[in-house]
């Protein structure tokens, strides 16, 4: 009996290896694979490379443009994007009747409706095409009574503003005022109601990624950083410190904690102290191992989680911090499907792509080479690489 047992115990044990081995065996996988096109986009030059909120913009004629920007002036840049020729520059007053102070990205709605967040206080200036201020949105406190943090919404570490109808969905940070009960009572995402200027907190709260304690003494400032996307059902998050990633209606009531490890990353890892010289900070930022921005391609309905692999710079560096804007060296791009499982993962050459600069399009993904190490490096262009998804 106990013979027969064990021999039905082990046929069920290989039945399921087996089974697993043939999804995991069976299950299609891709990759990302340059082409030879390019997007070129000339400069002047009063504009800066290093840009930190890009965003195509679509009219209602169905002309599509590439937007960033500047991070020199307070403008935004506009050109066409199937011509790669300058269109106009949209420059907004920084005091005055029209003044928007400093805005940290934008997001346009229409050329009458552009949305842009200051970066000092938690408002939210709408303007037109023409720099003239349209009406100013405050979100300094929840229905909750909860202080709210000034947002940006920025590529770079990849936070679009995200509407649904007229709700907004504002990304928040741990915020230090609620003292030792920080990481309890902070909300990642509050929403705003542009009609009613309505405020509340949603309930997701920031994973325990290191004690608060170690925020104060040893953090780059970057360890509870994170990126987040939206599908059109769910808000995806990528915690940069987090080999995770949470997916949750737009309620955020429930969250789906998955696992999406990268194969170039064996462990996470901090820093012992906070440097005291920034520019060691940034070359801190730019070696250690963590993930980045996750954004969602809506054409081939899947996911690119960027991810950082470790990395050790020369010490004879003399600005790190420029490294850290452009996004490294090195990174690889992990593939999910709808699923939210892993298909793939490319790794992509060194000194070659600025991986803090992408958009996507119906023809791929377009990523970034004007990294100042790339050999064919123009400060006078911006160059974009289209990226094809290819199945294996």
């Amino acid at each position: 009996m106990n013979t027969l047992k064990n021999s039905f115990l082990l046929f069920i044990t290989l039945f399921f290896f087996s089974c697993n081995s043939f999804v995991h065996k069976n299950k299609e996988s891709y990759e990302l694979r340059a082409t030879d096109e390019y997007l070129k986009f000339p400069l002047n030059s009063k504009t800066s490379l290093l840009i930190k909120a890009i965003y195509p913009f679509v009219d209602k004629d169905g002309t599509e443009y590439l937007t960033f920007q500047n991070n020199m002036e307070p403008e935004i840049l506009v050109y066409n994007m199937k011509k790669q020729t300058y269109v106009r520059t949209i420059s907004f007053d920084r005091e005055g009747a029209n003044g928007i102070g400093w805005f940290g990205g934008y997001y346009i709605k229409s050329w009458d409706e552009i949305y842009l967040p200051e970066m000092m206080r938690p408002e939210i200036n709408i303007v037109n095409s023409d720099g003239r201020l349209l009406r100013t949105i405050s979100y300094a406190e929840t229905v909750q009574g909860k202080q709210t943090i000034p947002f940006i919404s920025l590529t770079s570490v990849y936070t679009p503003m995200v509407f649904i109808e007229h709700q907004l969905y504002i990304p928040q940070t741990i915020n230090l005022m609620h003292g030792s009960k920080a990481l309890e009572e902070s909300p990642v995402t509050i929403v705003l109601d542009t009609l009613t200027s309505k405020l509340k907190e949603l309930p997701f709260r920031f994973p325990q990624i290191m004690s608060l304690e170690d925020v104060k003494n040893k953090s780059l400032g970057s360890e509870y950083s994170y990126s987040r996307c939206f599908d059109g059902n769910n808000f995806i998050y990528s915690f940069f410190f987090d080999e995770n990633i949470y997916v949750t209606p737009p309620s955020h009531k429930r969250i789906d904690k998955i696992v999406v490890k990268s194969r170039y990353i064996n462990e996470l890892k901090f820093v012992d102290r906070t440097p005291d010289d920034l520019n060691l900070v940034a070359k801190a930022l730019s070696e250690l191992p963590f993930y980045s921005n996750l954004i969602y391609d809506k054409y081939r309905n899947v996911y690119y989680r960027f991810v950082f692999p470790k990395v050790d710079l020369p010490t004879n560096e003399t600005d790190y911090a420029e490294i850290w804007q452009m996004g490294r060296t090195k990174f690889s791009i992990i593939i999910l499907n709808d699923q939210f499982e892993v298909i793939g993962e490319t790794l992509f050459p060194e000194n070659v792509y600025v991986s803090t600069q992408y958009f996507i399009r119906k023809e791929g993904l377009y990523i970034g080479t004007s990294f100042p190490k790339n050999p064919n490096f123009d400060e006078n262009t911006l160059s974009f690489q289209r990226i094809e998804l290819v199945k294996l």
